[in-house]
């Protein structure tokens, strides 16, 4: 797919279903006393505008980061040959070898690198949420079954194993192109 319509297509998907997500949402908790979001449900947040707000810009910074890795990509990928997946997942994120649960609590010193990293890995997850919290609002209005179930701990386990098995396999495939590439070099 050409990188223009794969690009178009991914921040469609993201927009229209992150709306339709909000939309389903409003109509059930129009006061979002009902909401599990945990910027509602811990953050304390009870405004819409305010919560639309913060939910629209990390939206529209996804795809922006998203444009950044599609059209302006920084190579990645470690020049030194040998390092070891727990060290190379570090390095992908940070820039420099560390350990992978560097990506859990630092961030890079290169604005350039953290977007092209978000690029790939932010919205692979959103494309996976928007998937999940469109199905899980078609279950809800359709199924009586699905609604004596659903609750906001089954979604967001959903959302956190699906992101990390996400994250996980962008990691191992970079992996594999970089252990490729330095065997040919």
């Amino acid at each position: 797919m050409k990188k223009n319509l794969k690009f178009s297509v991914v921040a469609t998907w993201i927009l229209l279903t992150r709306s339709y997500d909000a939309y389903c949402t409003y109509s059930l908790t129009p006061d979002l006393s009902n909401e599990a979001n945990p910027l509602v449900s811990i953050g304390g947040i009870t405004s819409w505008t305010t919560l639309l707000v913060i939910l629209g810009a990390l939206t529209v910074y996804s795809i922006y980061a998203y444009s950044i890795s599609t059209f302006k990509p920084t190579e990645l990928l470690p020049e030194r040959q040998g390092m070891p997946f727990q060290n190379f997942v570090g390095y992908l994120y940070l820039g420099k070898e560390a350990s992978w649960m560097v990506t859990l609590y630092k961030l890079p010193n290169d604005l350039v690198r953290f977007n092209n990293y978000m690029g790939h890995v932010l919205t692979r997850a959103l494309v996976f949420a928007g998937a999940v919290s469109s199905i899980m609002w078609g279950l809800i209005i359709n199924s009586e079954l699905y609604r004596r179930i659903h609750s906001p701990a089954l979604i967001y386990t959903i959302l956190i194993v699906g992101s990390i098995v996400i994250i996980y396999s962008w990691n191992r495939s970079m992996y594999y192109r970089y252990q490729s590439r330095t065997t040919l070099d």
